[in-house]
C-alpha cells in the first residue's frame, strides 16, 4: 500500500512572511533542548486542528506517549485545549466531519477553507494522507493548492511535510516525490516537517536506513542478509533512555514500532516550539525534573529495580508515607514509615513493569520519581 504524507498549515501570527526555511528533522529527537518557556508558549498560542487517517495517527500515539511519561503536566494536550493544555483537535478520520479523510483526496483544500472559515481562532491545521505522495502529481495536487491557499488566507503560513518510507529505497519514486517537497521548501523558504527523514535514522543517527530499504515499520535489509528493525533492535540495546521509556507508554503505533511514533512525537514539540517563537538556538539543556521534586534530592537504588530497592532521603524525615503508582495513576504500594528515617527498604511486590511512580510523603516536602523495572 502506498504511504502518508502530512500537511500542516499554521497562522501566520505565530510566524511571520518572508521567513527563513525550517526543518524540523531526525535532529529534533530531543525534548531537553526545548526550553520550557516555548513549550509553554505553544500552550497559549496554538489552536490546532488535525485531520488524519491511520499512518497520520503515529504524531499523535507519540505525543499521548510522552504526555503519560511526563506526568507533571508539561506535555499536556487535548481536543479543546483546557488550562495549561495544548489545544489539538483531531479530525473525523473516514467520516464526515470537519477534516475528514486525508490530503491524498480530492478537496482537501476545500476542507482547510471550511475549517478556517467556521473556526476563525484556528492557527494550525494538519493534514495527513495515505500513499497518494507518490502517485499523484504533486505540482497541481499539492504545491498549486498550496499557493492558492497562501493567496487567499494572506495571514496564513503554511508548513510542508514529506511522506513516509516505503522500502524503495534511494531510487524509488518515494523518496523522489519527498524530495522534490523538500526542494520546494528550501527554495521558497517553507516551513518542512521532514517525517520521512526523521523515520529512516535511529536515535544514534549514524546510519540512513532508506539506503537499506527501511520502509515505515523500520524494517530494512542489512548487508550481511536477511531482515532487521532499527527501531525494535534500538530500543533493545538502550533499554535505560528515556525514548526508550517513553515508547513503553505508546499504546499503538500504526505500522510501525513505537519508537518511531515517539520519535515524530517529539519532533512535533519542536515544531509547535518553533511556531510559537522559538529560533531553534539551544542555549542549555536542562534534563527534565517533576516540578514538585528536585532530583538531587531523593535517590533510589538500583534503579531500574528487580527485587528490594532503598530510598535514600535528602535528610531524616519523621512518619513518612511512600505511594507508588503506576503511570496510568493506579496504586501500587502505599504504606506510612512511623518514627525517624534517612533510608527506606522497600520489599519486592508485584510492581509493574516499564515506568511508575514513587512519592514520598512528609510534613513539609512531597518527593517523586520515575522508577523504572
Amino acid at each position: 500500500m502506498k504511504k502518508l504524507f502530512t500537511l500542516l498549515i499554521v497562522i501566520a501570527a505565530i510566524t511571520t512572511k518572508g521567513q527563513q526555511a525550517i526543518v524540523i528533522d531526525h535532529n529534533c529527537i530531543d525534548l531537553s533542548k526545548i526550553p520550557n518557556e516555548w513549550i509553554d508558549s505553544s500552550k497559549t498560542k496554538l489552536f490546532i486542528g488535525y485531520g488524519h487517517t491511520s499512518h497520520g495517527s503515529q504524531l499523535i500515539s507519540g505525543m499521548n506517549a510522552i504526555e503519560s511519561f511526563f506526568t507533571d503536566g508539561t506535555y499536556n494536550w487535548s481536543h479543546s485545549g483546557g488550562t495549561d493544555e495544548l489545544h489539538l483537535f483531531e479530525g473525523d478520520g473516514y467520516g464526515e466531519g470537519y477534516l475528514d479523510h486525508d490530503c491524498g483526496y480530492s478537496g482537501w483544500d476545500d476542507e482547510t477553507r471550511e475549517y478556517l472559515d467556521e473556526f476563525t481562532e484556528c492557527n494550525v491545521i494538519i493534514w495527513s494522507w495515505c500513499g497518494q505522495v507518490n502517485s499523484v502529481e504533486l505540482s497541481s495536487h499539492y504545491l498549486a493548492p498550496m499557493e492558492q491557499l497562501e493567496t487567499d488566507y494572506p495571514d496564513v503560513t503554511f508548513v510542508y511535510m514529506t511522506g513516509h518510507l516505503e522500502g524503495e529505497g534511494i531510487d524509488g519514486s518515494l523518496y523522489l516525490a519527498n524530495q522534490q517537497i523538500r526542494d520546494y521548501c528550501n527554495a521558497n523558504n517553507k516551513i518542512l516537517f521532514d517525517f520521512a527523514d526523521i523515520e529512516k535514522y535511529d536515535p544514534d543517527a549514524e546510519t540512513n536506513y532508506q539506503e537499506y530499504y527501511a520502509n515505515d515499520e523500520c524494517n530494512y535489509n542489512p548487508l550481511a542478509g536477511g531482515t532487521a528493525n532499527w527501531a525494535t533492535d534500538w530500543m533493545a540495546n538502550n533499554p535505560e533512555h528515556e525514548l526508550t521509556q517513553i515508547s513503553q507508554l505508546c499504546s499503538s503505533c500504526a505500522h510501525s514500532v513505537s519508537l518511531n511514533c515517539v520519535k515524530k512525537g517529539v519532533a512535533s514539540w519542536y515544531l509547535w516550539a518553533r511556531l510559537s517563537g522559538w529560533d531553534g538556538i539551544i542555549t542549555s539543556i536542562t534534563p527534565y525534573v517533576f516540578k514538585e521534586q528536585q532530583t538531587d534530592e531523593i535517590v533510589v537504588f538500583p534503579n531500574p529495580i528487580k527485587d528490594n530497592f532503598t530510598i535514600v532521603l535528602p535528610k531524616e524525615m519523621e512518619n513518612i508515607v511512600v505511594i507508588i503508582n503506576d503511570i496510568h495513576g493506579k496504586t501500587l504500594y502505599n504504606n506510612k514509615y512511623e518514627g525517624i528515617h534517612k533510608n527506606i527498604i522497600i520489599p519486592c511486590f508485584n510492581i509493574s513493569k516499564g515506568i511508575n511512580i514513587i512519592k514520598v510523603v512528609g510534613e513539609n516536602n512531597v518527593y517523586s520519581l520515575k522508577l523504572v523495572k
